[in-house]
């Protein structure tokens, strides 16, 4: 995966890496310390912004909708809501 976007999370030695392949993103989460893949998911959008928004969540913002990533979970992604078409 050719990666354009990693990010640190701020506590815990865990790094989030995206990639937009098309029309979607594919985010990949790694544990620094144990050296393994944490979460790998798809979201069905061009993410624009993305950053940790809890201990195990990290929020995307799509060019159509903003999602939530649970590296706890075993959903790919949660559909938050949907941007407003005149905030483009």
């Amino acid at each position: 995966m050719k990666a354009d976007s990693i990010l640190m999370h701020k506590e815990r030695n865990i790094i989030a890496v995206r990639a937009v392949a098309g029309d979607q993103t594919v985010v990949q989460v790694f544990d620094i310390e144990a050296s393994k893949k944490l979460k790998q998911a798809q979201v069905p959008d061009v993410a624009v912004y993305w950053r940790w928004i809890g201990i195990s969540k990290l929020a995307v913002v799509g060019k159509n909708a903003v999602w939530h990533v649970d590296i706890n979970s075993t959903e790919e992604c949660t559909k938050i809501f949907d941007r407003d078409s005149r905030l483009a």
